[in-house]
């Protein structure tokens, strides 16, 4: 509930003017926001009620009600602030727009954050499994979302660059715990050197365009070599992306040939890596591709 806190207590979201197509103004209407209670979560409908996945106190649900009473505007402000940044920021719709609409283009929207930016964590769902089969979501990706301004520098590149790093860090926990001895020093000895490796590798890439190149990238900040050496920058980082992705597939297979429960998580990370190389090359590597061939829609 804090995170809902932080966001209503807000005046305001500063959200741009933008226009949706049709797809985008379908999850926009079936976009469902998603905090969590002490011991379960909750969602806000896409009429402001509230579906809860487990027990709440009288005394949370009191407390929600009253923000989905009063707060229903900046409520909506918040959910245009993430079509945008989700239009503008990401290829999550594009490459889940399969799951999205067969799903009624239902779409919940997991916030777990700070003041002024939230990591979203998105899934999608058939509408008539909601809340009863809440488990049985499926996880589109992630995100982040800054409430105080939507502009983000070098296309976003430090977000990805540290939610890799952390995702890497959760899933070695997870491999901890949930994996079987003999499975998990097998993937150590085989697999997660590879990986740490190659997320190294894209680290280091995008620090030297982060250091290298200024925030703000266009034909007007950067002469043609200049785009030309980002766009070569930007499309080895997804190669990068490519090889850990092959990484992960194997590491997948052995433990879902295990039966370990620790599959999942594994799965969560492709998904997270795959979703990132489509961002590089549909909104970075497009974009940049576009400048310098002077097109324009």
């Amino acid at each position: 509930m804090q995170s809902l806190t932080t966001i209503v207590n807000r005046e305001s979201l500063p959200v741009p003017d933008f226009h949706l197509d049709r797809f985008q103004r379908r999850v926009f209407e079936g976009m469902h926001l998603e905090f969590f209670f002490a011991r379960c979560r909750f969602l806000i409908t896409p009429n402001f009620r509230h579906l809860v996945t487990g027990e709440a106190s009288r005394e949370e649900l009191s407390q929600l009600e009253s923000v989905l009473s009063q707060r229903q505007a900046l409520l909506g402000q918040l959910k245009r602030c993430l079509i945008y940044s989700l239009a503008l920021h990401s290829a999550l719709l594009e490459a889940n727009s399969y799951f999205i609409v067969v799903n009624d283009h239902l779409l919940i929207a997991r916030f777990v954050g700070w003041e002024t930016a939230f990591e979203v964590k998105l899934y999608t769902l058939r509408p008539e499994d909601l809340p009863a089969r809440y488990a049985d979501k499926i996880y589109l990706g992630r995100d982040l979302v800054q409430l105080d301004g939507q502009r983000r520098g070098h296309f976003g590149l430090g977000f990805l660059r540290d939610s890799l790093r952390e995702q890497l860090v959760k899933l070695e926990r997870r491999l901890a715990s949930k994996a079987s001895e003999a499975v998990r020093v097998e993937l150590e000895r085989q697999l997660l050197g590879d990986l740490h490796e190659l997320f190294d590798d894209f680290s280091s890439g995008a620090d030297a365009i982060l250091t290298g190149f200024p925030p703000v990238v266009s034909t007007l900040s950067l002469p043609e070599d200049k785009l030309l050496d980002l766009n070569r920058r930007f499309r080895e980082l997804k190669h990068v992306l490519l090889e850990a992705d092959e990484v992960l597939e194997e590491m997948e297979a052995r433990l879902l040939q295990s039966q370990s429960a620790a599959a999942r998580y594994v799965t969560k990370l492709r998904k997270d890596v795959t979703n990132d190389a489509t961002y590089i090359m549909l909104k970075v590597n497009g974009r940049i591709s576009d400048g310098i061939n002077g097109i324009r829609i």
